[in-house]
């Protein structure tokens, strides 16, 4: 795309003029907003926008029409998106966790001088479409239930999941449930307001062969993990001078933050002689656990129990070394 010098300053003024009169946080609001955006300037076959993605950290992207556009620290971006014969804007921002969220505004709302005014979507916004995500995040297999909120249904012309109206569905709390097939790969809650502004939102649905609900949230078979990190080791040794035994319990995630099963741990001391079996392996079960009986040897008593723990998945490793220091013997 080339412009004249008289084009390109023109370009620069409004860009400019845009930047300076976009303030983040400015515009408030009961519901904090994902996109702020400023008058847009329909000009040419060429779109001129700028705003403000909220929360944005390192791993947002924005894209308008398909075209990438820079966020600074604070999540502000301009810039000039060729239009190509769209009928309309479509911004998505997606983040590192893989979820997305599009917002599409009709370029029929343009005004005189080609300028759609700034806040467009501001009412879908805050009409606060959501859904209940389980904590380990929706899995297939069976027939899902899913349900929603808004938080302003007076805002909406139309609210969908997967393209089935649920705007009629909802009851005096605002809120709604439907049921989709267990075949579903991607849930979609599309918000559309009154000038024909909506708002996408993508939750992905777990394969239910790799993504198992549990109630310490999902879990993932070994061979599906993304890698692999110990999160979590905790022992049980109330009883070790009595019973001479140490119960050890070491939960695997992975990077996804998923519980993973099927992972192969392997503990060991770190020193020769305090335990009858210097190490032991075993394969984490479906909450993502190793669980292991430590036999400790008498003269261990009293001393710390150093234990170097090993996971293992097909395609990553995790180590980490721990202790506990185990009661004294009691004296006769």
């Amino acid at each position: 795309m080339s412009f004249t010098p008289a084009r390109k300053a023109q370009l620069c003024a409004v860009l400019g003029a845009l930047a300076l009169a976009l303030v983040p946080g400015a515009r408030p609001a009961a519901i904090p907003q994902l996109l702020t955006l400023g008058p847009v300037t329909v000009l040419n076959g060429t779109a001129i926008v700028a705003g403000t993605v909220g929360g944005a950290g390192a791993g947002t992207q924005l894209t308008v029409n398909g075209h990438p556009l820079s966020l600074d620290a604070a999540g502000n971006f301009a810039g000039v998106v060729s239009l190509e014969s769209a009928g309309a804007l479509d911004f998505a921002i997606g983040n590192s966790s893989g979820q997305l969220v599009d917002f599409h505004v009709p370029l029929a709302l343009a005004g005189p001088g080609g300028i759609i005014p700034g806040g467009v979507v501001d009412a879908v916004e805050q009409a606060g479409a959501t859904l209940l995500e389980p904590a380990g995040g929706f899995v297939g297999g069976e027939p899902l239930t899913v349900a929603g909120s808004v938080a302003d249904k007076g805002q909406l012309a139309a609210l969908a999941v997967n393209g089935t109206d649920v705007l009629r569905l909802l009851g005096p709390d605002q809120s709604f449930s439907v049921q989709v097939p267990g075949t579903t790969k991607e849930l979609t809650l599309t918000a559309t307001d009154k000038s024909g502004v909506s708002q996408t939102t993508h939750y992905k649905v777990l394969d239910a062969s790799s993504g198992l609900a549990t109630p310490l949230g999902t879990s993932v078979a070994a061979s599906s993990a993304i890698g692999l990190k110990i999160a979590k080791i905790t022992y049980s040794a109330m009883s070790v001078v009595r019973t001479k035994r140490v119960r050890m319990i070491v939960t695997v995630k992975d990077s996804r933050g998923l519980l993973v099963r099927g992972a192969k741990i392997t503990i060991r001391s770190r020193a020769a002689g305090r335990l009858t079996r210097r190490s032991l392996t075993t394969a984490s079960g479906k909450l993502g656990r190793g669980i292991f009986v430590l036999h400790v040897k008498p003269r261990t008593l009293g001393r710390r129990l150093v234990m170097v723990t090993v996971a293992r998945t097909p395609t990553a490793k995790a180590a980490k070394t721990t202790s506990v220091r185990l009661a004294k013997a009691r004296r006769s």
